[in-house]
């Protein structure tokens, strides 16, 4: 879905887009002579892979936007993070196809591996069962050096 600058009014004007599930929707209006702002949310679920085991599942997604868009350089005062486009259009698929990368490249834990800390007995269980190894062995070779 591309929306032309020059049509982008005070007026709020919806947008929705949908891809792989994820919605992205929110309205689009005028901020000043140079900019153009998106209010909006992203939503649904989207496909990530897990940092720890490496499976991939669905992260729910309630994510508020707000974007501001130039058409072209931007040379303003202010210290903003804007979307630059060049050809005279926002583009919301390439916008939503960049969140969306963006919440994939973050890192992620699954709800198993979420579960699952590091100082807890299923991850430390076989670390005790090789100490108490260690030191059995060390009491033999410590008693067969005794006599």
């Amino acid at each position: 879905m591309k929306v032309d600058f020059k049509k982008v009014g005070r007026e709020p004007k919806s947008v929705y887009l949908e891809r792989d599930g994820v919605a992205l929707r929110g309205e689009l209006r005028r901020g000043n002579r140079d900019l153009t702002e998106f209010k909006g949310k992203l939503s649904n679920n989207i496909l990530v892979r897990c940092i720890r085991c490496g499976e991939e599942f669905l992260l729910p997604l309630d994510e508020e936007l707000n974007l501001r868009f130039s058409d072209g350089v931007y040379r303003g005062s202010e210290e903003l993070d804007i979307i630059e486009f060049y050809d005279g259009k926002i583009d919301f698929q390439e916008v939503l196809e960049s969140e969306m990368e963006s919440i994939r490249l973050d890192y992620h834990l699954c709800p198993q591996c979420k579960g699952e800390e590091y100082g807890s007995t299923k991850a430390t269980g076989e670390q005790d069962k090789s100490g108490q190894k260690e030191n059995a062995l060390q009491d033999q070779i410590g008693a067969s050096g005794k006599g």
